[in-house]
């Protein structure tokens, strides 16, 4: 029955591809590209040079790239044995026709987008339960205390700030980070120190409590 053993096999690596995306996700990678890089990684082609660099500096995408590395020498050697054993034995009709069974089965269930999106969820569930994948709340990852947090200031236009860069302002100097800046025509994720801040722009930003109302003034924090 080597046709209906590969088939199932192939459908276990598929399995093992969603599951490792899913992982991967779980540690802050979109589902579209953690779906690319483990299917890269268990055949071992089609790295992006950018996605990569983000899964080698995460020490638990890392592990999981790496598993899926080696089951992808081990399937790639199951695969060839079990093509050689095909062309060795003639097939049956039951054994094309259960690999056939098998495949639409699949196929089927594969389609149910509802299906997919329970299976998902499941999947996401479960590993969630292990200490190295579960999501971190913002406090968590931030170490918020009494004495620093994360804050939305809005720029008055008599605010000594306006008009000024981010690195010319020193803010960073009172322990203060501006983490983006909100505008009517724009949102700016890290904005760098060259970043002129005007009136009106609501920024968000991470610190010492304490000196982010003191330097922003109290009327304008909330």
């Amino acid at each position: 029955m080597s046709l209906v053993f590969l088939v199932c096999f192939l459908l276990v690596l598929v399995i093992i591809v969603e599951i490792s995306a899913i992982a991967l996700k779980l540690t802050g990678m979109e589902l579209h590209v953690a779906r690319f890089q483990a299917l890269s990684a268990l055949v071992t082609v089609g790295y992006t040079t950018s996605d990569s660099e983000e899964v080698v500096k995460h020490h638990v995408r890392r592990r999981i790239i790496m598993v899926l590395m080696v089951l992808g020498y081990l399937g790639t050697a199951t695969i060839v044995t079990a093509l050689i054993n095909i062309m060795r034995h003639p097939l049956t009709l039951l054994q094309v026709g259960t690999a056939l069974v098998i495949v639409l089965l699949a196929f089927s269930l594969v389609s149910s987008r509802r299906l997919r999106v329970h299976l998902d969820r499941g999947i996401e569930r479960q590993l969630s339960r292990h200490r190295l994948l579960q999501k971190k709340s913002v406090e968590e990852v931030l170490k918020l205390d009494r004495h620093y947090g994360v804050a939305e200031v809005r720029l008055q236009a008599g605010s000594h700030l306006v008009g000024q860069t981010i690195a010319a302002s020193k803010i960073r100097d009172q322990d203060i980070f501006i983490l983006a800046i909100e505008r009517s025509d724009a949102f700016i994720h890290s904005p760098r120190g060259s970043q002129v801040l005007q009136a009106g722009d609501k920024l968000i930003v991470y610190g010492n409590m304490q000196n982010i109302h003191l330097l922003l003034c109290s009327d304008c924090y909330r």
